[in-house]
């Protein structure tokens, strides 16, 4: 696992292409089976561009029989403003469940910390179990708003746990939204 790089579109593009469906949705909110590929290299390009300025980027790699350094993951935070910033994981379907992405977003908050970043945002399918046990394994506070078919999380970087005890007694008090999750 590295740092993304400007110069890592080609890696995103390959990742995309061995994402099914399911993935893609789960990642895009969209159906993109039949998506134009000039479109898919013209927003892999902007995506890799970033992690120039206003984002922090990783890609992961391993040695398939079919060939060494593979791209099988990525995932990457774009600055909102100074204290929070979207996040999005992405890992090809054949390497999925297999800790990627989880290491992945550890490394991402990690870096976001240290940034100053105190929040992380993004949208997650209802449907999307493995996002979602994901999400429970960091031991961070996600805060969690119910979209029809999507929720709108907030992953709280900075909080102490006397303040997540807070939020827990809060929700004990049987309140229905936000909702809270470990």
């Amino acid at each position: 696992m590295r740092s993304l790089l400007p110069q890592d579109a080609p890696y995103l593009v390959d990742l995309f292409e061995n994402m099914g469906s399911e993935s893609r949705y789960n990642r895009f909110l969209q159906p993109l089976d039949q998506v134009d590929m000039d479109y898919v290299w013209t927003e892999a390009e902007q995506i890799a561009e970033k992690v120039a300025t206003v984002s922090y980027g990783l890609v992961a790699f391993v040695d398939m029989p079919e060939r060494d350094d593979v791209p099988v993951g990525a995932a990457r935070y774009v600055e909102l403003t100074t204290s929070r910033a979207e996040i999005a994981v992405s890992v090809r379907d054949d390497m999925q469940r297999k800790g990627i992405g989880t290491e992945m977003m550890r490394l991402l908050i990690l870096h976001a910390k240290i940034r100053g970043i105190e929040q992380l945002v993004g949208t997650v399918q209802n449907s999307n179990a493995p996002m979602w046990a994901m999400l429970h394994k960091l031991n961070y506070r996600v805060e969690h708003q119910s979209e029809g078919s999507y929720s709108e999380i907030i992953i709280h970087l900075h909080e102490s746990a006397h303040r997540r005890e807070d939020y827990l007694d809060a929700a004990a008090d049987y309140s229905p939204e936000p909702q809270l999750s470990w």
